[in-house]
């Protein structure tokens, strides 16, 4: 009887150690895609129609912390396509929220609808999302989510967004769990931003034609973690002019001793 104790205490603290142990190599990756294909897609010889086509990837992995990935993967595709909703008509259909058919078809309908009242205008309407993976280590992941859609008007929109997620726990990280003093990394990357732009130390940035109040340097929306530093992403308008496009920098990490966390590294 006492063997029998003393193996069901080993077996148990094997089997919290599993529980707890961090994913040690890359993810098995499972690759998802949706598209419309329906009598509505776009006619290049009409130019009329509607194209969707979302693709994303869920973690091949039955952890607790691969499905909160995965459900959050999930709901960045769909949200790829009901961010282009009116928020009424996605209050009327919750459902569209987590079904990416359901976000797909009233996207559909609302290009039907627009072309019923303004036939004359023309034009297809075209969205497409891609995610992959950005970088990939023993204790997170970062994903990016690139979408490009046009809905009419003088130009596409693009964006571009990262997410890091804890792989042990599926959390998504904040910038303060990635960097210690966001005040120090706010100085390394205007430095590192005014050597990629070529910009003097001494010029405003606000009179150089960037967004920026005051010629105040801030961080992007969007800062991913990268093989060989931080990414820091600015999307069109975020600090610059559409005509400018993004801008990327890229901060390696020996210039950033002292401010990253190094246990997501």
């Amino acid at each position: 009887m006492k063997n029998l104790f003393v193996v069901g205490l080993f077996l148990s603290a094997v089997f919290l150690s599993a529980c707890n142990r961090s994913p040690s190599g890359p993810p098995t990756l499972e690759p998802k895609q949706y598209s419309f294909t329906g009598a509505g897609q776009c006619d290049t010889a009409t130019n009329k129609g509607v194209n969707i086509a979302v693709s994303y990837f869920l973690l091949k992995d039955d952890s607790k912390a691969a499905r909160i990935i995965n459900d959050s993967l999930q709901r960045l595709s769909v949200g790829s396509i009901i961010g282009w909703l009116d928020s009424t008509t996605v209050a009327s259909n919750p459902e569209a929220r987590t079904n990416i058919v359901k976000a797909g078809s009233l996207f559909v309908a609302d290009y039907e609808a627009m072309m019923k009242d303004m036939d004359k205008l023309g034009g297809c309407w075209e969205l497409k999302t891609m995610a992959d993976t950005v970088y990939t280590g023993p204790n997170a992941i970062t994903v990016k989510v690139e979408t490009y859609a046009y809905t009419g008007g003088a130009h596409p929109n693009t964006n571009l967004s990262f997410y890091t997620f804890d792989r042990k726990t599926g959390r998504t990280l904040a910038l303060s769990d990635l960097v210690t003093d966001t005040t120090a990394l706010l100085g390394v990357v205007e430095k590192a931003f005014r050597k990629q732009q070529d910009l003097l130390p001494q010029y405003n940035l606000e009179e150089r034609g960037y967004f920026l109040k005051d010629g105040k340097f801030f961080l992007p929306a969007n800062i991913g973690v990268g093989r060989d530093g931080l990414i820091f992403y600015y999307n069109p308008y975020e600090i610059a002019a559409y005509a400018v496009g993004p801008i990327e920098v890229t901060v390696p990490y020996e210039q950033l001793n002292g401010i990253v966390r190094d246990i997501w590294f």
